[in-house]
């Protein structure tokens, strides 16, 4: 059994600490050293560790290759995500950190925001691997332990924090089929990373 579907890379934390500081410039009303580290974040070796995720299913990554059967939707739980409130409440219950990889994780909200301040650096285009690498990878997203297509609830002990390619690249595979131990047996790591989420109060407060 393994934690996650691959080891993560060291350029993810890296880029986590340099969005983390443009975060904080950004918020200080340093537009020009903010551009510049997320300029710096975008490592091509991210792209690279998100395709071998997201790209085609391999035995050696995924242990499949084809995808599963899944339930016939009136078999499945008739709400397909639980509201945004709750997924809020499970990413900072998670502290912003993908429950597999151990990644950091980044709000979709403050992406947004970086987005909005910074399209040329972000590069956030209609091809999903031309984006900026790590705000790309990094995103957070929200994964049920035992697949909603394969039957799983959306009773928070089934919803656990994950980064965007932790997810796809798991998609309706059970923790068994793909040979992962249940991330719930593991705490959270407890630190000051916030997912960029504060971005937020400077969203609200900008525009």
């Amino acid at each position: 059994m393994r934690r996650s579907l691959l080891q993560p890379i060291p350029e993810l934390d890296l880029a986590a600490k340099l969005l983390d500081a443009s975060a904080d410039a950004l918020m200080n009303g340093n537009l020009s050293l903010a551009r510049e580290l997320i300029a710096k974040a975008d490592f091509p070796q991210i792209i690279e560790y998100a395709i071998r995720l997201v790209g085609p299913m391999t035995e050696t990554v995924h242990r499949q290759t084809k995808r599963p059967k899944v339930l016939p939707k009136s078999q499945r739980d008739p709400i397909r995500m639980p509201s945004q409130k709750i997924q809020e409440s499970i990413f900072s219950r998670d502290r912003w950190r993908c429950r597999f990889c151990g990644t950091k994780v980044i709000s979709r909200k403050a992406r947004s925001v970086l987005i909005k301040y910074f399209p040329e650096e972000t590069h956030w285009t209609s091809e999903e691997f031309r984006r900026h690498t790590a705000l790309y990878s990094m995103a957070v997203s929200l994964d049920h332990v035992v697949p909603h297509g394969r039957g799983g609830s959306n009773n928070i002990s089934n919803l656990i924090t994950t980064c965007y390619c932790c997810q796809f690249g798991r998609g309706e595979w059970t923790l068994e089929e793909m040979e992962l131990f249940d991330p719930r047996g593991l705490e959270p790591i407890v630190d000051a990373w916030d997912g960029l989420s504060r971005l937020k109060r400077f969203r609200a407060r900008a525009i």
